[in-house]
C-alpha cells in the first residue's frame, strides 16, 4: 500500500500469517524470547460503541452456535476472518470520525456496520469449537509474537502480520487530512483483497456449512468494492 510504509503485498501477507499460525500451534519448529512490544497499548478500546447493520444479518452479540462438523481449516479461517473483521472496524471507527473526504468518511460508516455485527458471530463459532477467541492486541497469536521468537524462516515477532496491521492502525492514528483518507482507503483495499485470499482457500478446503458460505460471500462481492475503492484511491 502507497500511503502506509512497510506495508507487505496482500500474497506476502497471506502466507505469512498461516506461517505465523503454524508457530503458534506448535506445528512448525520455534525458539522462544522475550520481546518488547509496546504498539498494541489501546487498540481494543477502538472497537467500543462500534454498531450499525449489516448487508449480510449476523447473529447479535452473545449468540452461541452448534459445534457442526468442522475442519483445522475451518478454524483459521474463522480465527482469520475475526481478525480481519476487528481491524477493519477499528480502522474504520478511526475513519469515520478523522476523515475529511465525505465518500470516505460514507465508505468508512458502511464498512464499520457490515463487519460489527459479523464480530459476535465468528466469535460463537470458535467458542463452540473449544478454541480461544482471538482479540484485538490480545490474540493468542499477538501474544505468542510478543513472547516468542520464531525459528529461521518464520515471520519475526517485528514483522508479523499481526504486528503489521497494528502498524497500520499506528500510522493511521497519526495520520490526518488528505493523507488520512488515502491512507485508510488503501488499508481497506489490502484488507479487503487479503480476506478474498483467504475466502478462496476456505472454499477449496474447508467443510463447516456457514464458514464456507461466509466464503463464497466474500469471493463474490469483495472484488466489486475492491474496485470502488481502488476508483476511489485514485481520485485522493
Amino acid at each position: 500500500m502507497s500511503a502506509a510504509p512497510n506495508v507487505v503485498h496482500k500474497g506476502a501477507h497471506s502466507a505469512a500469517r498461516t506461517a505465523a499460525r503454524k508457530v503458534v500451534r506448535g506445528t512448525a519448529p520455534r525458539t522462544y524470547s522475550v520481546v518488547a512490544v509496546a504498539a498494541l497499548v489501546g487498540i481494543a478500546a477502538l472497537l467500543a460503541g462500534c454498531g450499525g447493520g449489516s448487508t449480510t444479518p449476523a447473529k447479535p452479540a452473545g449468540v452461541t452456535a452448534p459445534a457442526g462438523k468442522h475442519n483445522a481449516q475451518d478454524v483459521e479461517f474463522t480465527e482469520e476472518m475475526l481478525e480481519h473483521h476487528q481491524v477493519v472496524v477499528a480502522m474504520s471507527t478511526l475513519a469515520a470520525r478523522k476523515a475529511t473526504n465525505s465518500q470516505v468518511k460514507a465508505l468508512a460508516v458502511k464498512v464499520r456496520a457490515d463487519h460489527a455485527p459479523r464480530i459476535a458471530e465468528l466469535s460463537a463459532w470458535l467458542k463452540a469449537w473449544g478454541e480461544p477467541v482471538p482479540t484485538l492486541g490480545a490474540s493468542p497469536h499477538m501474544t505468542a509474537h510478543m513472547t516468542r521468537s520464531p525459528s529461521p524462516g518464520m515471520p519475526s515477532p517485528r514483522h508479523s502480520p499481526e504486528m503489521m496491521d497494528e502498524h497500520e492502525l499506528s500510522a493511521l492514528r497519526h495520520a490526518s487530512g488528505k493523507e488520512f483518507d488515502k491512507m485508510y482507503v488503501d488499508a481497506m483495499i489490502h484488507q479487503y483483497s487479503d480476506a478474498v485470499d483467504e475466502a478462496k482457500v476456505e472454499k477449496a478446503k474447508g467443510v463447516y456449512p456457514p464458514a464456507r458460505k461466509l466464503a463464497a460471500d466474500i469471493v463474490a462481492h469483495h472484488p466489486a468494492d475492491i474496485a470502488k475503492m481502488q476508483a476511489l484511491s485514485g481520485k485522493l
